[in-house]
């Protein structure tokens, strides 16, 4: 079982490695479960009820802390994945957001420590202690920008329903809410550019005694990034199917955009750049616990390694 934190296109590598049989060709049957919560998806691995993780690399470096023996083993999404939405002519400038909510997935989650350092960047400081609400330096109460927590994958319908001015979202909600007539803000591709957005992790029992699997189970996943690369209209089409009570044309260009984008990664492989614009630049700039965590304590890249080097399409 793969446990995922939430079903999102920006894991179309995962369904493309299911739906064209590149597990099966590696002797795996694998089942995707949609935790909707990353910490109960890592929970599963932890517990023996699932293989594999994925969803913010941070988890199993906040599990490690609390002595869970559990590694990330590359890279599922490799950009800041998502955007901000909202009505048109909301001003693009995040020093124009004074009294204005934002709609983020529940935290804790790297969309929501990417829209603090965003408040941070723009002269903004925190007014309390979870980071939910951020002031303008010499601010007034009313001026306080508010974050408003939702179930992740549900922001755009919150948006539509008026529960705040702007909404963080990912694909393909957000090629489904232009199409709605929101409006892009932000795109968090292009702000924060090659980052380790999304892991997939296993417990180091799984690295010890079932290595051969955790091997396999890479091998399918690279060939999965090589084919999106390659073939991506093909990979879209695994996302129409996924997606098949969307519009079709909005679900096949949100695939390519991703892929475009590099959200899609060429590989599994976790680059120091990457890993440390996560864990040394994001976190610590935050204030997160698992800021400065040692990436070679949290990150075995071996499997990931020798994938790129044996497989091939």
């Amino acid at each position: 079982t793969a446990a995922e934190a939430v079903e999102t296109l920006y894991y179309l590598p995962l369904y493309c490695a299911h739906a064209l049989g590149f597990f099966k060709e590696q002797g795996l049957d694998v089942t995707i479960f949609n935790a909707q919560q990353r910490t109960i998806a890592l929970r599963a691995i932890v517990a023996g009820d699932a293989f594999t993780y994925n969803g913010d690399p941070a988890e199993p470096a906040l599990a490690r802390l609390s002595g869970a023996k559990v590694k990330n083993i590359g890279v599922l999404v490799s950009r800041a994945g998502g955007a901000l939405l909202a009505k048109k002519g909301t001003p693009k400038d995040p020093k124009r957001w004074a009294g204005k909510r934002i709609i983020t997935p529940r935290p804790p989650h790297t969309s929501v420590s990417l829209m603090q350092l965003i408040m941070i960047n723009n002269g903004y400081e925190k007014a309390d202690a979870d980071g939910l609400v951020w002031k303008p330096k010499g601010g007034a109460d009313k001026d306080a920008v508010r974050f408003t927590p939702v179930v992740a994958g549900s922001e755009l319908s919150a948006l539509a329903a008026g529960q705040a001015d702007l909404s963080f979202v990912l694909e393909p909600n957000i090629a489904i809410g232009v199409a709605k007539g929101f409006e892009e803000v932000t795109s968090f591709a292009e702000q924060f550019g090659d980052f380790f957005y999304t892991s997939f992790a296993v417990t180091e029992e799984s690295i010890d005694k079932r290595g051969e699997q955790v091997q396999k189970f890479v091998n399918a996943m690279h060939k999965a990034c090589l084919f999106g690369h390659r073939h991506p209209d093909k990979a879209a089409e695994v996302a129409v199917k996924r997606y098949d009570k969307q519009d079709a044309k909005i679900i096949a260009a949100a695939a390519r955009n991703i892929i475009r984008d590099k959200a899609y990664p060429e590989s599994m492989l976790v680059s120091k750049e990457a890993y440390d614009k996560n864990f040394k630049v994001l976190l610590v700039r935050t204030g997160h616990q698992a800021a400065n965590y040692p990436m070679n304590e949290l990150m075995d890249n071996r499997f990931a390694e020798k994938a790129v080097a044996a497989v091939r399409l």
